[in-house]
């Protein structure tokens, strides 16, 4: 319910339609002024501008409370019976009381009951009409205004599924990383529990929307560190980073399964072709690719499940305002993805 804007947007026609227009249409714009400064039509221009007031404010209430409620035609009726309660509250200001305390009323003395509510039926109809289609325009609009929030939050939410599929993916595979290592007493495996806690803390901690850059481009080191702990052979990558990145911020693991994934599906000691992680900064643009050698054996598999949700979070996230692409061409695999920063 919004009265005060209900009465600024009566105020607002009343005085438009009656006040301004009956001085435009006057013959002189001096003797108008004149005329309505006088006290006897000041008072009944705050009676009027009262009353017709009160039957837009009728039929606004009658709406609000019961348009959900009952049948359209239901509070037409409504709303036609609180108009005759109010010109017979008109009548009896008007033409009773002011004609005992003042002398004047609105209408000239004697005229008839049926003419008196025949003729204020032309003003019930504008000012009723004027309060159901405030309230249409006022229910549209908070309606839109609720299926938005709704529809953010069901993002939100779509959002948060994402990220819950995604993060337990990464996270099952590295404890069986630290498993292996365990199982073979490896001098390594301390490193990698303590690595695995910081994904940990920032997986579980760092929930927020989003991250600052940095540590999201810890986690990749962190990520590839654990990797490197798992095979005999250290992995071949190169990550290179241009531009300032201390003041970026972007959503929480949102570059992580690219490089997930090319560990996944790729070759990692690929001399001629290794995995090659390239973020730049520049015009308020992230651009972010990894390139990795397809592996024959892993063939089948390319893509995955990370790429996949993340492909659908950046809709949510970005809607049209992104880049996002992934290409196998004879034997590398490209993902590429862009997206602004403020």
């Amino acid at each position: 319910m919004n009265i005060k804007k209900l009465a600024l947007s009566f105020f607002l026609y009343y005085l438009i339609t009656d006040v301004i227009k009956e001085i435009i249409e006057s013959e002189s714009v001096t003797n108008a002024f004149q005329y309505h400064t006088q006290p006897r039509i000041l008072a009944l221009t705050a009676s009027i501008g009262i009353i017709f007031f009160l039957y837009t404010l009728s039929s606004y209430l009658i709406f609000y409370k019961w348009h959900n409620k009952k049948s359209f035609w239901y509070n037409i009726v409504l709303v036609f019976f609180a108009a005759l309660l109010i010109v017979a509250i008109r009548y009896f200001v008007e033409e009773v009381g002011y004609r005992y305390l003042f002398g004047f009323g609105n209408y000239k003395k004697g005229v008839s009951l049926w003419y008196y509510f025949f003729d204020n039926f032309y003003y019930v109809f504008q000012y009723c009409v004027l309060g159901v289609i405030f309230y249409f325009w006022q229910y549209s609009k908070d309606k839109d205004e609720r299926n938005n929030q709704l529809t953010m939050e069901n993002q939100r939410m779509e959002l948060d599924l994402l990220r819950s599929q995604t993060n337990p993916h990464f996270l099952f595979n590295t404890l069986n990383n630290i498993y292996a290592l365990v199982h073979t007493n490896s001098d390594n495996a301390l490193g990698a529990i303590e690595k695995l806690s910081s994904l940990l803390r920032y997986s579980l901690y760092k929930t927020k929307t989003d991250v600052s850059l940095e540590d999201e481009i810890s986690q990749i080191r962190n990520f590839i560190d654990l990797e490197s702990i798992r095979h005999k052979n250290h992995p071949n990558v190169e990550l290179n980073i241009e531009g300032l990145t201390k003041t970026v911020r972007i959503p929480q693991f949102i570059l992580l399964p690219f490089v997930e994934n090319a560990f996944k599906h790729g070759k990692l000691h690929s001399d001629e072709n290794p995995i090659t992680i390239n973020l730049n900064i520049s015009n308020s643009i992230l651009s972010y690719s990894v390139i990795n050698e397809i592996d024959d054996k892993k063939k089948d598999k390319v893509g995955g499940l990370g790429l996949d949700n993340l492909k659908k979070r950046l809709e949510l996230l970005y809607f049209k305002n992104h880049k996002f692409s992934c290409k196998a061409e004879n034997t590398l695999y490209t993902a590429k993805l862009e997206i602004p920063i403020e």
